[in-house]
């Protein structure tokens, strides 16, 4: 009976999904509100283990020390305000373009008038 209940554990805690930032922050702060940290676990089929470590990520760096790779986040940040920029310049230039040209179209058709 022990060895299949322990097969069955061992399964389910196999069968564990990924936790999102949002699902870890949730559950790190119902440990901070005071629910036993057994219960979380039971709950919500996460090890003791993996709660205590997040529980002293969130309270070092808070929801960011849950991302993969925080900094990339800032990172990626700054790309898309950088292509956003790129495009502008290419749509100020195209309308530069386009402006000088209607210029010198008038321009001409006013010489030859």
């Amino acid at each position: 009976m022990l060895a299949l209940f322990k097969l069955k554990f061992t399964n389910l805690m196999a069968k564990q999904t990924r936790k999102s930032a949002k699902k870890k922050t949730q559950l790190v702060l119902e440990l901070l509100r005071g629910k036993p940290i057994e219960e979380v676990s039971r709950e919500n089929q996460v090890t003791v283990a993996d709660l205590s470590e997040w529980r002293e990520i969130f309270l070092k760096q808070g929801e960011l020390g849950f991302r993969k790779r925080p900094e990339n986040s800032k990172i990626s940040e700054y790309e898309r305000a950088l292509g956003r920029l790129q495009m502008e310049l290419e749509l100020y230039k195209k309308k530069r373009t386009s402006d000088n040209s209607r210029t010198a179209i008038r321009q001409n058709n006013d010489w030859k008038n």
